[in-house]
């Protein structure tokens, strides 16, 4: 560590190799600090908090620099740039990932780390993070930044050292942060301040820890990723042709029916769609059949007929591998999506999408996880479906590191997904698919059951911890102690005339429970129709689509 010469004991700047303990010493600091921040969330669901969020990033950015043997600054912050930008999850990790290139930006050229460059790079960070959001909104991580800045910037102009200046950012950050329950109202209702702008303090924290040698940190290797599960390869198949078609309906007949009537022409049948559209899926022996039942229903376009008993057992284990089919010649455009649950996974594979994701609550993918399915994928151009709002970021951020085209369209549930894969047409030109599956996927309605994990107050309900809650597009709307009870409260207080009622069932919930709350909701209400589906969803028992 470099001292200054005028003053012994003043320190203007640190070498390479001390910014790093500084580093390396914010990510233990940001690790003990992980539940405190995901405790801040305003909505007391299981979702992909921030804390959790902030550390994995911020761990791959420091899994970077470790890789780097080099003790200049500039190439420490480059590297610690990049891993942020790769392992970015969620929001929260997307706008860190931006403060962190903020601070590569301000340390191109810079060999060492003096007070001077400190300042600049939370300038610079500050900046870069405000430019990345389509709208900013103050009382958040984005002010705490800003106010950091300014508290640097104030105690540099005031002489001080190293250890002072940070100590004083630190004092700005916190007063800053205290203020966001004044600029926010959900965080005032529910009584705590923002989760990001924590996140942010708790690195500058750490790094004043690492630069006073109060932490020391052993930097270890963490396994974040258990091995996916691979599906059992059947080689005795029962049906050998898997068939997909779309129907234009020209004769009146319900999904519900229509179902019924090719019960008896294979299995894993799947029957989505509208009034006007249906798409199937179906194993048969006998695709014929199903493609003349199609046309006495109306017009059929879109027919697709794979033997599967002529696919080579090594192409199915690659198609494992990858978790989802290999593009042929005639698909130009690529899907991927993010789901959970086996049930959900098999739906979105059945209408197309080539790559799944694992991810969604409680688990949001990262930059990386993107870019790895995007390299997967033998097409140039790419759909992607995040399927959840906290997904979203990543996805547009990998979309614009890859040399491919790429669309996001921005679903924020399953059931969104769902009805964008009905309009999909792997012939059309990407930007106008894109905009049309948006189109379609905003005239679908989300509601979602799930436990509260901590007690809370949200749009005037108070909530306590093991409450179950009803959330629509969202947001709280109701509570209650029982799935049915509150199904059931949340419907009275969402339903405006929607005639299909969709109800895909997670994996703490059996079929009989479904089946019981499905004729419960039909002696209820009046909708046309009520389908029930197993989605195998982990933390929601029930995801609810309307139509």
């Amino acid at each position: 560590m470099q001292v200054n010469e005028q003053s012994k004991g003043f320190i203007n700047q640190i070498d390479g190799h001390k910014f790093k303990e500084m580093l390396f010493s914010a990510l233990l600091w940001l690790k003990e600090q992980q539940a405190l921040i995901d405790s801040l969330n305003v909505f007391p669901v299981p979702d992909g908090d921030t804390g959790t969020n902030m550390y994995l990033t911020f761990l791959e950015a420091v899994k970077e620099v470790k890789k780097n043997e080099s003790n200049n600054v500039s190439e420490i912050n480059s590297a610690l740039a990049k891993g942020a930008l790769m392992g970015a999850r969620g929001n929260s990790g997307v706008i860190l990932s931006q403060l962190l290139r903020g601070f590569h930006l301000a340390n191109k050229n810079n060999k060492n780390f003096s007070r001077k460059n400190f300042v600049d790079s939370l300038k610079k960070a500050s900046e870069v993070a405000y430019q990345g959001v389509l709208k900013p909104v103050e009382g958040t991580i984005l002010t705490v930044s800003r106010k950091a800045a300014e508290g640097a910037e104030e105690a540099f102009n005031n002489k001080l050292d190293l250890v002072g200046i940070i100590k004083n950012t630190i004092a700005a950050t916190l007063n800053a942060l205290n203020k966001t329950p004044e600029q926010l109202p959900a965080l005032k209702e529910a009584k705590v301040v923002d989760a990001g702008g924590q996140g942010y303090l708790t690195i500058l924290e750490g790094m004043l820890k690492g630069l006073s040698g109060e932490k020391t940190f052993k930097y270890t290797e963490l396994e974040l990723v258990k091995p996916k599960k691979r599906r059992n390869i059947q080689t005795e198949l029962k049906y050998a042709y898997c068939t997909q078609l779309l129907i234009e309906l020209k004769k009146e007949k319900s999904i519900n029916q229509i179902r019924s009537d090719i019960e008896g022409y294979g299995d894993s049948i799947l029957v989505v769609g509208t009034e006007n559209v249906v798409k199937i899926h179906i194993h048969s022996n006998h695709p014929g059949l199903v493609l003349e039942y199609g046309l006495k229903l109306g017009s059929v376009n879109d027919i697709t007929i794979d033997n599967m008993r002529l696919q080579s057992e090594e192409k199915i284990k690659k198609e494992e591998e990858k978790q989802r089919k290999e593009f042929t010649a005639s698909q130009e455009i690529g899907i991927i999506a993010v789901g959970q649950g086996e049930g959900i996974k098999k739906i979105l594979s059945d209408m197309g999408v080539n790559i799944i994701i694992d991810g969604g609550q409680s688990m949001n993918p990262s930059t990386n996880d993107f870019l790895k399915a995007i390299e997967s994928i033998e097409s140039l151009e790419i759909i992607i479906l995040p399927n959840n709002k906290n997904v979203i970021s990543a996805a547009r951020q990998a979309a614009s590191l890859s040399d491919k085209k790429i669309e996001v369209v921005p679903t924020r549930s399953f059931p969104q997904a769902i009805n964008s894969l009905l309009v999909f047409n792997h012939e059309a030109d990407l930007q106008e698919l894109q905009e049309t599956m948006e189109a379609e996927m905003n005239k679908v309605r989300t509601a979602e059951i799930t436990t509260a994990i901590k007690d809370s107050k949200v749009n005037g309900i108070k909530i306590n911890t093991g409450d179950i809650i009803g959330l629509y597009e969202n947001d709280i709307k109701v509570t209650g102690n029982s799935y049915q009870e509150v199904v059931s409260k949340l419907l009275k207080a969402i339903v405006k005339g929607e005639e299909l009622l969709t109800i895909y069932y997670g994996a703490d919930v059996t079929e009989e429970d479904a089946l019981e709350l499905q004729k419960a909701l039909n002696e209820g209400f009046d909708f046309d129709e009520i389908e029930i589906y197993n989605g195998g969803q982990p933390l929601y028992p029930y995801i609810i689509s309307l139509e």
